[in-house]
């Protein structure tokens, strides 16, 4: 039954893959949705994101508060004790993609502390990647006319590969490199931290229906270069980069590649880009970032500071009543772009909302954007809140501004996404 089933979505996978796909997502961080469910299908709609078909997302995701990167939120997937393949094992699903000659994807992970990499053999897929066409994979022959896939997995130990597919596999099933750093080191999958990963995927040319040979992949760990492979050969007809391939599960195709005990990854930050400037994870220095203690304004109207009980402790800003507002000066944009605002606030009321405004305090600049702050229980509950808004380069001043007041703000921060 299980093969059957396979074999079902493998068809409906090549028969959508060859249709007109949806435009690229640029940018998933996982903010909206509400904490505690299931990011279906629907939900990654909402998002921007379309897939045919999906494993997992149903019964083995959540939108989680435990561990973000960035923000309040990230995506946790699980891999349950003894189970391995798609059907049983994390979460898979074929993103579309506008059809491009080129892509970078770019995401963030955490493994949990205890993760497992198998029982008594160990490989499996891990994270997003990029498939064009019929996405040749598990044990197909590619030959230029039923596409190609390109993902990240693991080997035994947690060696970290790049597994891809191409005319011209070694042998059934696909080839791999392994991850390096700058030392030569095979790169190991960290537990219990955050790691970026970056692969740039280029399909060949062709000429007269014959494959030329200059397909490239490359991957960036962390933003320093980990693997570059040339010379490759993906198709030999009109086929492009169509799909960003979330693809992660144990396997392997017995149970000896099950974890031998519930693990767990946690997914943020992903973007989809034909642009290497979209991803500012490879930008010198990263993605430019700054965090601004609230009590540190310029300027205030109607406010108070006072100790503040959550962690890191110091002072946050309180008394905040509707109209208040703070103003913060010499705030650096070095370039203009797409970025995430990230606000650290408690409250015991229901409807409140914050707008930052460029070059303003009182809410009369130009307003950049508004959040909702939710009830986080109580004063001593503090909660991060985001939303991305588009600011230009230079050195702003930049206004908190209560539409709706009843809260307290610990911190804010500016992160580049794009």
């Amino acid at each position: 039954m299980k093969t059957k089933f396979m074999m079902g979505l493998l068809v409906l996978f090549l028969l959508v893959g060859t249709g007109t796909a949806l435009g690229a997502p640029k940018v998933n961080t996982f903010e909206r949705p509400a904490a505690g469910i299931a990011y279906t299908l629907s939900q990654w709609g909402q998002d921007g994101w379309s897939a045919p078909w999906s494993e997992g997302m149903s019964n083995r995701s959540l939108i989680d508060t435990q561990h973000s990167y960035r923000g309040g939120k990230s995506l946790r997937i699980f891999y349950p004790k003894g189970k391995f393949d798609p059907l049983e094992s994390g979460a898979s699903a074929p993103f579309a993609l506008t059809p491009g000659n080129e892509y970078y994807l770019s995401y963030w992970m955490r493994l949990s502390d205890d993760f497992s990499w198998g029982t008594t053999l160990y490989a499996g897929k891990l994270g997003l990647g990029l498939a064009g066409g019929g996405s040749c994979s598990g044990g197909m022959v590619c030959d230029g006319y039923n596409g190609f896939s390109s993902r990240m997995i693991w080997l035994s130990g947690g060696r970290a590969a790049i597994y891809y597919y191409h005319m011209g596999n070694a042998g059934q099933y696909g080839d791999y490199v392994e991850l390096k750093n700058s030392s030569g080191s095979t790169i190991v999958y960290p537990k219990g931290q955050w790691f970026n990963i970056v692969q740039r995927l280029k399909v060949n040319t062709v000429t007269n229906g014959q494959a030329n040979p200059d397909g490239e992949i490359e991957i960036w760990y962390n933003g320093q270069p980990a693997a570059k492979k040339t010379g490759l050969r993906f198709v030999r007809n009109g086929d492009k980069i169509d799909k960003a391939y979330f693809s992660s599960f144990f396997g392997g195709a017995t149970d000896e590649f099950a974890p031998a005990n519930d693990s767990y990854v946690w997914y943020d930050d992903l973007k989809v880009s034909t642009s290497r400037s979209e991803i500012c994870e490879l930008a010198s220095g990263g993605c430019h970032t700054r965090k601004i203690e609230a009590e540190d304004y310029t300027y205030m109207s109607g406010v108070m500071t006072e100790p503040t009980p959550d962690t890191g402790g110091g002072l946050n800003v309180g008394g905040i009543d509707s109209q208040d507002w703070m103003a913060y000066t010499g705030i650096n944009i070095p370039s203009a772009g797409v970025y995430q605002i990230d606000y650290r606030v408690s409250s015991i009321n229901n409807g409140g909302q914050i707008s930052l405004d460029l070059n303003a305090g009182g809410g009369n600049g130009t307003v950049l954007g508004t959040i909702n702050v939710p009830n986080t229980g109580s004063w001593s509950s503090y909660r991060t809140i985001s939303h991305t808004v588009t600011i230009p380069a230079g050195t702003h001043q930049f206004g908190i501004y209560a539409v709706t007041g009843g809260f307290d703000l610990n911190w804010w921060r500016l992160t580049k996404l794009y």
